[in-house]
């Protein structure tokens, strides 16, 4: 799909990271983009969304994506208003989920997905509230039993392939519930998605396997808070933030102005006074 940003002309100001501004990347599409604010931060993300499922659809019949909870499902609002969508041809699957409540179904459901006309049954829900390397395995069932027209399989990894995954990137550098020094994220079982038990937390997680197969990833920050993250995984490429290890062949990062504040390639670009420029 073409970058969100593609012949908007709001959208002047914004920049991208090549992959030579960034250190230990090499092959693929790696692109950067920085936005001025949240808001069209969101609106990126909608229309990657929305070109993405028409190019999916246009060329195999089918759309598979994953989104996760948090800021970036409440980001995806604007796909109430998308146009050109065949819904019908559409299947959601989330990054991490809580298997007692259900909380990231219901968050797409509230902020998009009940006001599109996708089938309800396309929405994969993980709701079932039982022991965690169950429901995974359940979930992992789920996407292989929508058979290879509609989520293809690697034919090197046995993998499904997803056509858009959306991550949201926590402070700590944790995406779905692989957080940092977690089994999770040592994980090199081959398995789709893992069931996460924590003190605090019961879920089911995509697998960062599973994850870096999908043909396309967007991770999606934003804030100062975040900044240092941000520049410890894109200029350090610090192993030990597991979103570090997101390295599908397509792999965008989009970022509001704050995020991206303390990446070097953003002096570049913007001069020394990084605080006046994020606050515009």
């Amino acid at each position: 799909a073409a970058a969100a940003d593609d012949d908007d002309e709001e959208e002047d100001e914004d920049f991208e990271l090549s992959a030579e501004d960034i250190e230990g990347i090499s092959g693929g599409e790696f692109v950067v983009e920085a936005f001025d604010d949240e808001k069209a931060l969101a609106i990126a993300l909608v229309m990657e969304v929305e070109e993405n499922a028409k190019a999916a659809i246009d060329a195999r019949g089918h759309f598979a994506l994953a989104v996760p909870g948090g800021s970036v499902a409440k980001a995806l609002a604007g796909l109430k208003d998308a146009k050109g969508i065949d819904w019908e041809k559409v299947h959601v699957f989330f990054v991490n989920e809580r298997v007692s409540d259900g909380k990231c179904f219901k968050l797409a459901c509230e902020t998009w997905a009940s006001d599109v006309p996708i089938p309800p049954e396309n929405v994969h829900a993980c709701v079932h509230g039982g022991a965690v390397a169950e429901e995974a395995a359940a979930y992992e069932a789920a996407l292989r039993a929508l058979g290879p027209d509609v989520v293809p399989i690697d034919e090197v990894n046995g993998l499904p392939v997803l056509d858009l995954v959306l991550l949201g990137m926590g402070a700590d550098g944790h995406v779905g519930s692989i957080y940092p020094g977690s089994d999770a994220l040592a994980d090199e079982s081959g398995a789709a998605i893992l069931g996460v038990d924590m003190p605090t937390k019961r879920s089911v997680t995509m697998s960062m396997g599973l994850i870096n197969t999908a043909e396309r990833v967007v991770v999606a920050a934003s804030g100062v808070g975040k900044a240092e993250t941000v520049r410890r995984a894109l200029e350090e490429d610090d192993e030990m933030l597991p979103v570090s290890s997101v390295d599908a062949f397509s792999t965008i990062w989009f970022l509001d102005l704050g995020a991206a504040s303390k990446l070097e390639a953003y002096q570049d670009v913007d001069g020394d006074d990084a605080g006046d420029a994020a606050a515009r």
